[in-house]
């Protein structure tokens, strides 16, 4: 059974509003890599994960260094859980 913490920050305006944005370019940066993966998937070849991860952190670094190859591993992890 996993547990869940809710935590609530109390923030300013400022940083708030960079929480937020970092938040959409994170979820960019999943959808992205995910969208690389599908289309591979779709074409019937195998699934490149170390392509798409590079691709996703070479396009995303400047702003989330390295946590867009975290996004991207465990985007990884998603998929090989998915997998039959």
């Amino acid at each position: 059974m996993r547990r869940t913490n809710a935590v609530k920050l109390a923030v300013d305006e400022e940083t708030h509003e960079k929480l937020r944005e970092l938040g959409i370019i994170t979820a960019r940066c999943w959808n992205e890599v995910n969208w690389l993966r599908m289309q591979q998937f779709k074409k019937g070849e195998r699934v490149d994960f170390a392509r798409t991860e590079k691709e996703a952190y070479e396009k995303y670094k400047h702003v989330l260094k390295v946590n867009a190859q975290q996004v991207a591993r465990k985007n990884a992890e998603s998929w090989r859980a998915s997998s039959p």
